[in-house]
């Protein structure tokens, strides 16, 4: 199992990041806001300068995390790399030339903001489009649970994927997310989503105080996501922190750290 972690989750500096990533001697860093900009709105040159600086220090990309579907499925106005697309496929096979230039495996996405007149089967078909046109590329998808989304709940995520076999779409899950979302599911329904998952988001919550908490200082059992996956070199697991500050994810690397020995 890899330990990787969002890059603004440490810093909104992409240098100081990287800095963490060396120290703690991880492989992999995840990409989300870089200096101030998310990484879909990068330019492709600075996207290149970018990848360059990271490349150059041994530290390899493992998924650009990024706003796709994050929006109601009827809207046609999409903004990426500073410019406005006219076309939900244009800007994802944007996001496929980023997600080439880093070099990342993974994009992460959602599934559309909620909209009961949508059933899983047409979400699964709209789905299984972009798996298709991620294929071609090489690279793999991984669906968030959002509670503002169409897919808000691991009932949800295991109908989904109990219909569609995708062959490059795996279920992203957020640990404490689960927790935080209440969600009355089934333990047989998230133990079929936890054996095809590749990459979890790791955060703990504490549902007496309702608030993420530094890992290990919560409700979430991390045994039941991980102990599985531990020696499984396919599973790459990010480190989500209570906040977005430095000394919240390193003491968050070290709660893993001493939980994995």
């Amino acid at each position: 199992m890899e330990i990787t972690f969002i890059n603004d989750e440490y810093s909104p500096n992409l240098d100081e990041a990287i800095t963490f990533a060396r120290k703690q001697e991880l492989k992999y860093i995840e990409l989300r806001n870089i200096d101030g900009k998310n990484v879909t709105d990068l330019t492709i040159d600075s996207a290149y300068a970018y990848a360059d600086k990271i490349t150059s220090t041994g530290i390899l990309v493992s998924a650009l995390v990024t706003p796709f579907l994050y929006w109601y499925r009827k809207e046609n106005n999409f903004g990426i790399l500073g410019q406005q697309v006219d076309s939900q496929e244009e800007y994802f096979i944007k996001l496929m030339d980023l997600a080439d230039i880093f070099g990342a495996r993974y994009i992460s996405i959602y599934s559309y903001l909620q909209d009961d007149s949508l059933t899983v089967e047409e979400l699964g078909k709209q789905l299984d489009e972009y798996s298709q046109m991620a294929l071609e590329r090489g690279i793999e998808l991984l669906l968030n649970i959002d509670d503002k989304c169409n897919i808000n709940n691991i009932n949800k995520m295991h109908q989904l994927f109990e219909n569609y076999n995708f062959s490059n779409i795996h279920p992203l899950i957020n640990t404490g997310k689960i927790i935080a979302l209440n969600d009355d599911y089934k333990q047989n329904e998230l133990q079929d989503i936890i054996n095809i998952c590749h990459y979890f988001h790791l955060s703990d919550y504490d549902s007496e105080l309702k608030r993420y908490v530094t890992l290990g200082e919560g409700n979430v059992d991390f045994e039941v996501f991980l102990q599985d996956k531990i020696n499984d070199d396919y599973t790459i697991t990010s480190l989500n922190p209570a906040t977005s500050h430095s000394q919240d994810l390193a003491m968050s690397f070290n709660q893993l750290v001493d939980w994995l020995d």
